[in-house]
């Protein structure tokens, strides 16, 4: 019976060590299947968080576009379109505000040249007194994460072609 006493402890060992092996490698599963769910929720974040982006962008070029026929016809408007044009400007200067706030900039250039990253030529003209990819116009503004400077969308702008 001597013999049999260093067997039982040994076999409760091996128990105990394929215990701890099976918890071990149920909790690497644990740990990869929720590194899976938040890669796949932070993935569903970005996505929608774009989206939003994406729905402001159109808005801001709304009021833009609203304020730009505005101001081509502020001759021609009674008080009362006046005022509509004030309320008009003072709702887009709050919405710039909150794209702002979200740390988010119009993409601007400085030296007036078109740079791909940033934008999209829609169209090109010819003007044989300026460079090529002189920015002549931009159509739609670009806008600029500015924290890590990813680009969210690119400018739409009209360059010069000679």
């Amino acid at each position: 019976m001597d013999s049999m006493k260093p067997i039982a402890p040994q076999n409760n060992m091996l128990e105990q060590k394929e215990y701890l092996r099976e918890k071990f490698i149920s909790f690497q599963r644990k740990i990869a299947d929720q590194k899976h769910e938040l890669a796949r929720c932070q993935d569903e974040f970005r996505q929608r968080e774009q989206s939003y982006y994406m729905n402001l962008f159109e808005i801001l070029d709304a009021f833009e576009n609203i304020d730009a026929t505005l101001e081509s016809k502020k001759d021609e408007l009674d008080k009362t379109a006046k005022m509509l044009g004030r309320n008009v400007r003072s709702i887009h200067k709050k919405t710039k505000r909150l794209v702002k706030s979200a740390g988010i900039a119009a993409i601007e250039f400085p030296d007036n040249r078109a740079e791909m990253s940033l934008c999209k030529i829609v169209e090109t003209r010819q003007d044989l007194t300026l460079d090529n990819e002189t920015i002549l116009s931009v159509v739609k503004n670009g806008y600029i994460n500015i924290e890590d400077g990813t680009v969210l969308r690119k400018a739409e702008v009209v360059t010069v072609l000679n």
